[in-house]
């Protein structure tokens, strides 16, 4: 990717890398003939892992083994706050699509700044 994209770019960009390397990872999967169940695990390691490489690598410069244990604590809170957003919005009578396609640039954002601030921090800004 471009060198001279902002970081938050790179990020959104990274980000559908991502999602096209989990999608095509779960549907190999799938496709081989494995449980549905053995599937989404799966793919889920990998594009957790997959992930942690290019949020690191393209986004960040960072891709020490060391902060990944923060990678998936943040990881594992983003979700969480999606689910609970998404349930907040479907208490207000949105339906899920549409919660979760109004919750993206919300996540987009929370997702880059998490992770700049609390996963891959700049040097002099090192996080706990």
């Amino acid at each position: 990717m471009n060198g001279k994209l902002t970081p938050f770019l790179r990020f959104v960009l990274t980000g559908l890398l991502n999602t096209g390397f989990g999608y095509a990872s779960y549907a190999a999967l799938v496709l081989t003939g494995m449980p549905l169940w053995l599937a989404v695990a799966g793919s889920t390691t990998l594009a957790i892992v997959f992930n942690f490489y290019s949020y690191g690598g393209i986004v960040f410069g960072n891709t020490s083994a060391q902060v990944m244990p923060r990678f998936l604590g943040f990881y594992f809170a983003l979700g969480l706050t999606n689910f609970g957003l998404l349930k907040l919005l479907g208490n207000w009578g949105l339906g899920p699509l549409l919660a979760q396609a109004l919750l993206l640039p919300v996540l987009a954002v929370l997702g880059y700044v998490g992770m700049r601030t609390l996963v891959f921090p700049a040097p002099g800004n090192k996080a706990g």
